[in-house]
């Protein structure tokens, strides 16, 4: 029976989860996104906070040497100077946010730590009268203490002396020979356990102390495999697509053929969402968001994703607001937002669609054509005529003038934009929310437009994988962000927007496009929802073991994103090669499932579209000279300039395929020549 027991914290009574200066890099991690718009110059970055940390940590040590004393700083004293470095935020008080950040530090270390699944056994066999911890450690003893207790320990060791409160340290044998004269305690009755060769075995065992050297095998093999991890993030990338291809054995089980090869794409390919969607969660707080809302229909796809990733609703120990699915559509939304009924304000469909039937444009403010067929053959407009520029066309116009269509338009507009407002409201909008967040694929934001213009109050936030250049003006309460390209800022991967159509597949969800709202009897709101089952088909065949890959992948990547301080922009060039693999490398089981697909394009044309639809031979030779055909073929390639699946079709004739393939690239040639002298004349103007 030894009178005194002393125990080493770190991988003795507790291991970590991931190097230990992971937990240092998130804690600057949560700095850098809570504080994002108010840092000094250089400091942008986590990883530049965190080097800023190590360079104080230095110079505190140094300084107490100085003075003394062992090279020992304290937690708190370490943030406080990092604060009045690093924050730039007026008024902000460094004391204050230190301890709100030592805070935060000591729930990561919570979170990310656990107790040693042998330790109880060892130190058992060494009976002392009293136990203490003794750590080397920047956590004031409180703090362990608190640690200790939320994982069980504090049975143990009930008390105990970080090295930062006294200033001296295990390693100089200091602390060793102040505990000795505390608690009046003799070196030959003192036995200490720890797994440092040096701190815990060979300096108490100079000073007398029986030391016990704690270093179980597998623990301690493991330990070294998550710090290796620390300084290379192609090596931890590469650790977990090697745990994801283990794993996925079981998942795989029951799939075969194209399941099979979809759920093992989906693994493959999920950096790409999962960085997305760490990108939305690091926006939220840099943004300071009230709610999110996850647009339908892809956002089911991306909520479910994000939830994965943060199932505790917080990033780097930050909260996320709010969250949930908000049921929208271009076709639900767009007549619901118009401010007044002209050709003007149909401009925001029209730069879309420069060519359309009134049938279409009936159906695209979710009116049924036969409500127009009257009043555009007062006219003298057939319904179902494609008309080339519809804003110039004086029977348009004269329809627009007539009091009779204003009057239909104005009051099917009230009526959406009431039922409209009610259903957001129901969603969970608040008075109060100020700032809201919004969810989608891309490409221009025309949703998010329309919303602005319903609820002009509120600025809203879009996060978008993909930003086409917009061709309306922005509404003022309007912001925008883009995980991958961004053509409105750059024209750098503009080739990614060529093909869009295939990540909107990978993305659906089987619950229908939004077509409008009704109001129940019970005075509630309903979305109602336009279910396609041939597109459905589709869906679970194949979209729906893709998804399920790359949710499962999704579980094992929210192992490592937080703890590990991994940000979007460390996953955003492996986010866009995939994209890149994806449409130009696409493989056969994907195209078949895309051109077996049918696309909802309601809005806009009016009818659902089949995705293998392509311009006829008659069309691509008569385009140079007669403006409908030639129209009608800028439509497809506006729509359309996935070029890798023309060049897999086998059921087009040779000549057939090279005139479409000649044609969408002379249309990308044009759209990149025009993205980048826009880009230039922006440049220009700025």
């Amino acid at each position: 029976m030894y009178k005194l027991k002393t125990l080493d914290v770190w991988d003795t009574l507790l291991r970590r989860k991931c190097h230990p200066d992971f937990i240092k890099l998130t804690a600057a991690r949560h700095l850098q996104l809570r504080f994002s718009a108010h840092l000094a110059d250089g400091f942008g970055d986590h990883w530049a906070i965190f080097r800023e940390r190590c360079q104080i940590e230095g110079e505190l040590a140094r300084a107490a040497s100085r003075a003394g004393t062992d090279d020992e700083y304290s937690l708190h004293h370490v943030l406080e100077h990092l604060v009045q470095r690093v924050v730039t935020a007026p008024g902000v008080d460094a004391a204050r946010l230190a301890d709100e950040l030592a805070t935060a530090e000591l729930a990561l270390e919570k979170a990310n730590t656990f107790p040693d699944p042998q330790c109880r056994e060892v130190i058992g066999q060494y009976p002392a009268e009293r136990t203490l911890f003794l750590s080397d450690f920047y956590m004031p003893a409180g703090m362990l203490n608190e640690l200790l207790q939320h994982h069980g320990l504090d049975d143990i060791a009930a008390d105990g002396i970080s090295s930062c409160d006294i200033r001296l340290n295990k390693r100089s044998g200091q602390l060793f020979r102040h505990v000795h004269e505390a608690f009046a305690v003799a070196p030959e009755h003192h036995v200490h356990i720890g797994d440092n060769r040096h701190s815990d075995v060979t300096i108490p065992g100079a000073i007398g102390i029986t030391s016990v050297h704690y270093l179980p095998e597998q623990a301690h093999a493991e330990r070294e495999l998550r710090e290796s991890l620390f300084a290379d993030r192609a090596a931890l990338f590469g650790h977990l697509e090697r745990i994801i291809a283990e794993g996925r054995h079981d998942a795989l089980d029951g799939r075969h053929g194209d399941a099979r090869a979809a759920f093992l794409l989906g693994t493959q390919a999920a950096p790409l969402w999962v960085g997305f969607c760490l990108s939305v969660a690091e926006q939220c707080v840099a943004e300071g968001l009230d709610r999110l809302f996850f647009f339908t229909r892809e956002g089911e796809f991306f909520i479910q994703i994000f939830e994965r990733l943060f199932p505790h609703g917080k990033i780097a120990g930050l909260p996320l607001p709010p969250h949930g699915i908000l049921e929208v559509s271009r076709l639900a939304t767009f007549c619901a937002s118009l401010r007044e009924v002209s050709t003007a304000e149909l401009m925001r469909m029209w730069n879309l669609y420069s060519t359309q039937s009134m049938f279409a444009l009936a159906r695209s403010l979710g009116l049924e054509p036969a409500a127009l067929e009257g009043l555009c053959s007062r006219h003298g407009l057939p319904i179902g005529e494609e008309v080339v520029y519809p804003w110039q066309d004086a029977r348009v116009q004269a329809l627009f003038a007539d009091p009779d269509f204003q009057q239909l338009i104005e009051g099917k507009s009230a009526g959406d934009a009431q039922r409209l407002l009610a259903y957001i409201e129901q969603k969970g909008l608040a008075a109060t929310d100020s700032r809201i967040g919004i969810v989608d694929i891309g490409w221009r934001g025309t949703i998010q437009d329309n919303l602005a213009h319903v609820v002009p109050e509120k600025t809203l936030f879009g996060h978008y994988l993909g930003l086409a250049r917009v061709l309306n003006e922005q509404p003022v309460n309007c912001r925008k962000h883009a995980f991958g390209p961004n053509l409105n800022q750059h024209p750098e991967a503009s080739h990614l927007l060529d093909a869009v159509a295939p990540l909107e597949m990978l993305s659906n969800s089987p619950n229908g496009s939004v077509e409008g709202y009704r109001l129940l009897p019970s005075g509630k709101i309903e979305a109602q929802r336009l279910i396609d089952e041939e597109e459905n088909t589709v869906f679970h065949s194949y979209v729906s073991h893709f998804q399920q890959g790359v949710l499962f992948a999704a579980q094992a990547w929210a192992d490592y994103l937080d703890n590990h301080a991994v940000s979007s922009a460390e996953l955003r060039p492996q986010a866009l090669a995939i994209w890149n693999a994806l449409v130009t490398r696409t493989p056969g089981e994907m195209l078949e499932a895309y051109t077996s697909l049918s696309h909802n394009e309601v809005f806009g044309v009016g009818q659902f579209v089949e995705q293998s639809a392509v311009p006829s031979m008659g069309v691509l030779l008569r385009s140079p000279f007669i403006r409908r055909d030639r129209h009608s073929l800028i439509q497809y390639i506006r729509q359309s300039q996935w070029a890798a699946s023309l060049k897999k079709r086998t059921d087009l004739n040779p000549v057939h395929k090279a005139l479409l393939s000649t044609a969408v690239s002379a249309g990308k040639v044009y759209k990149y020549v025009r993205v980048r002298w826009q880009h230039h004349q922006a440049k220009r103007g700025n």
